[in-house]
Formats: C-alpha cells, sequence, structure tokens
C-alpha cells in the first residue's frame, strides 16, 4: 500500500511538472523509476530469545 502510495505521488509530481513546462530527460526519469523499484534490505540483530526458537531451528535444518 505504502509504495503504491509512493509511486502515485511520483506520478503525479512529475506530471504536474510537465503540465508547467518544467522538462526532464528520458535517463533522469529512468533512473528515478530504477532507484524507487530497488528493493530494500533490512538487516536485523539477532535477539538473546531468538537463540532458543523451536521454528528457528527447523527453517536452518530446511536451507541445509
Amino acid at each position: 500500500m505504502r509504495t503504491r502510495l509512493c509511486k502515485l505521488v511520483v506520478c503525479v509530481a512529475l506530471g504536474f511538472g510537465a503540465l508547467m513546462g518544467m522538462s526532464m530527460r528520458p535517463d533522469e526519469i529512468e533512473e528515478l523509476m530504477r532507484t524507487m523499484s530497488q528493493p530494500v534490505i533490512e538487516t536485523t540483530i539477532p535477539d538473546e530469545s531468538d537463540r532458543d526458537d523451536p521454528l528457528k531451528k527447523i527453517l536452518e535444518q530446511i536451507r541445509l
């Protein structure tokens, strides 16, 4: 939901800029769209309570 809203805001801003006469080169638009479509990577720090989690142990065994 949030990503769709962000994309909508960017598209509205680009459309408004085009109506007002601002020009934007195609390579700038392509770079902007590429930046918006990159996945977000989250890093988590293991917690002490995760050490004895049985579900985590099962998932680790499946990955091996």
